[in-house]
């Protein structure tokens, strides 16, 4: 049996953190966000939706707030309309309905300090699953699953949207009164 000197595996480990340093890789850190930021008042999701809670757990990773005094906020997000849609993707010969997709969609604009605000964006995300009229408990848990899954997957992805910058040329002043 043989085994490596020390000093090889030393200079194996030192190699290694040089290459990995070297790369670019570090560990996920806080996200930092712009000042205006740092208190958002949301304004057409309910507290209890699963948009809403992913969207306070991302803020609140940036050492961020959602607050639900408006006159704290530095900056508002303001949903217009928040919506699930399922249809039928997959429909046998004899006209019974194996998959369904379940859409989720969400429009927004975010106001900020100066009373202007961002044009309205859409998110939206799309999720098939089966449909088994045997096994009914077991497909309506799996539909439930989804829409879970979907309403927080939007809500990191808004998050991720505000975080982007913003185009000062897109904004829509208050004069403008769209």
């Amino acid at each position: 049996m043989s085994w490596i000197p020390r000093w090889m595996a030393a200079l194996t480990v030192a190699m290694l953190a040089v290459s990995m340093a070297g790369c670019g890789y570090h560990l996920r850190g806080v996200t930092e966000l712009d000042p205006s930021f740092q208190k958002v008042h949301v304004t057409g999701l309910s507290r209890s939706s699963d948009v809403y809670r992913a969207l306070a757990a991302e803020f609140a990773n940036a050492d961020a707030e959602l607050v639900d005094d408006r006159r704290e906020a530095t900056a508002r997000l303001v949903v217009e309309n928040d919506r699930i849609e399922q249809r039928a993707s997959v429909v046998d010969p004899t006209a019974d309905v194996r998959q369904y997709e379940l859409r989720h969609e969400l429009r927004y604009h975010i106001s900020l300090p100066d009373g202007s605000r961002t044009p309205s964006a859409r998110i939206s995300q799309a999720r098939n699953y089966n449909y088994d009229p045997t096994g009914v408990l077991a497909s309506s848990s799996n539909e439930a699953q989804i829409r879970r899954e979907l309403g927080e997957l939007i809500g990191q992805l808004l998050f991720y949207r505000m975080n982007a910058p913003i185009d000062p040329d897109t904004l829509i002043s208050p004069e403008d009164g769209r």
